[in-house]
């Protein structure tokens, strides 16, 4: 029966397969580096696998010094690598240290090719058997151990001294789960290796079993870095997403500016350019006429300023929330005033607004331009009236129109500047009352206050 090498044949299978599936990740852009080290770390372990193999089917003494001194090479070799995964993994990469503790096994790796018997012994007397309880023999060496075996030993302690502290600097940088992770798979791995050099030291009587350590690293590490590269992608998807949705926020922006210029300071240009060019004509027929026509020129010019400070305090990231909302309010009305016939009288009072939250002004700034939109386009008014009132604890805006009216309860369902402005008051807490019957006008009341934002999150 030959379980053993069979069973081995399986862990190389499955370490050469998890290998060359990181290899492939690794020619992606995402964690590239991450997946080429454990990538290049589980097809050495694969080969160290194969060539235990090989060591546990020979018969001959030379068979088993060349088979062992080709495990020993293959086995530096993948502690090399390792410590380099073990690095870039928890971010920690002092690179002479790492330079440091690589060349202690290289120095291992020479002697052991060097050495007529291999690092671990000096002379190798014969091979002996050690039966399976199902019958299986295992071979065995009986000689000397080499005094260079030390520094083997020696190798081994400092990377593994170096990795459990990667694992703790980890820890401590609050990635607790991905440290724990690896610190088990390397403990479970270091585990195993100690049994083998207790075995090599005769100590005690076993078979080898650092390969199922291997595995184990191999396993575990591989199932956490498929897990952090699916998470990894989602977010990469996510950001793509948020940035595909940026784009369309900032294009809506563009055309709604492009839209607010045709509608208010291209056509509020064009009046004024047509009054100026006929100014002249009718100044020679009419003083009095175009003594209006000046008075209308400038409330139009007016106008237009102040709906491209509008525009331009918008433009800003932070041009909103710099200026106190009375100020704000009185650039909108001032703005209306040039791009339709409206007596417009605003009333602000109480210097509180200064302190408000920056989405409580941007809440009461939007609303009052929508509002203001509305009355222009449907309203056929010809007074408003804005106030602002109240200080950094309560604030009420009321806007007011003459104009012709509508029924509230009957409002058309493709219609969603209403829908809009509840929508805004309802995300700062605040209540959005509004009041309109045909032919008496509008009024829009929003409340605002901390005692009722505090009612509201039950506090």
């Amino acid at each position: 029966m030959t379980i053993i090498p069979t069973l081995l044949g399986i862990f190389a299978g499955i370490c050469l397969y998890v290998g060359l599936l990181h290899l492939l990740i690794a020619s992606g852009r995402l964690k590239s580096a991450l997946h080429f080290w454990f990538g290049l770390t589980c097809l050495l372990c694969a080969s160290y696998i194969l060539a235990l193999i090989a060591k546990y089917k020979v018969t001959h003494v030379e068979d088993y010094i060349n088979a062992r001194k080709l495990a020993s090479s293959l086995g530096f070799l993948f502690t090399s690598v390792c410590v380099w995964f073990v690095a870039v993994y928890t971010q920690f990469m002092p690179v002479r240290i790492l330079l440091g503790l690589n060349s202690l096994y290289v120095i291992c790796f020479l002697i052991n090719q060097i050495s007529p018997t291999g690092i671990q012994y000096s002379y190798i007397n014969k091979l002996s058997n050690i039966t399976m309880p199902w019958g299986e023999p295992i071979t065995q060496p009986e000689g000397t151990l080499n005094y260079l075996f030390g520094l083997q030993l020696l190798a081994l302690t400092s990377n593994v001294v170096f990795a459990f502290y990667a694992c703790y600097r980890q820890y401590q940088r609050g990635e607790k789960s991905s440290a724990l992770t690896l610190g088990v798979s390397l403990a479970i791995l270091v585990g195993t290796a100690q049994h083998d050099r207790l075995v090599d030291l005769g100590l005690i009587k076993s078979i080898y079993i650092a390969e199922y350590g291997f595995l184990s690293l191999v396993v575990i590490m591989s199932l956490r870095l498929t897990k952090e590269l699916m998470q990894a992608v989602k977010l990469r998807e996510q950001l793509i997403e948020s940035e595909r949705l940026r784009k369309i926020a900032v294009e809506l922006e563009r055309n709604r500016l492009a839209r607010d210029l045709h509608d208010s300071v291209s056509q509020t240009l064009f009046t004024v350019a047509t009054i100026a060019e006929a100014l002249p004509r009718v100044w020679k027929r009419n003083p009095e006429t175009a003594q209006q026509g000046l008075e209308e020129l400038a409330q139009l010019t007016q106008g237009a300023l102040a709906e491209m400070r509008n525009l331009l305090v918008e433009l800003r990231p932070n041009g909103l929330v710099e200026k106190p909302l009375g100020e704000l309010l009185q650039q909108l009305t001032k703005a209306i005033q040039g791009r339709a016939n409206l007596q417009v009288i605003t009333t602000v009072s109480g210097e509180g607004d200064r302190s408000l939250s920056n989405e409580v002004k941007l809440v009461f700034y939007r609303i009052t331009q929508e509002a203001l939109n509305n009355i222009i386009k449907y309203a056929q008014a010809t007074q408003v009236s804005v106030s602002l009132d109240g200080d950094s604890q309560e604030m009420v805006l009321r806007i007011s129109d003459n104009g012709c009216g509508f029924d509230s309860n009957k409002i058309p369902s493709d219609h969603l500047g209403i829908a809009i402005m509840k929508e805004r008051a309802d995300s700062i807490g605040a209540i959005f009352h509004l009041s309109s019957y045909p032919g008496e006008g509008t009024e829009i009341v929003l409340s605002w206050s901390t005692a009722i934002n505090k009612i509201g999150s039950g506090e």
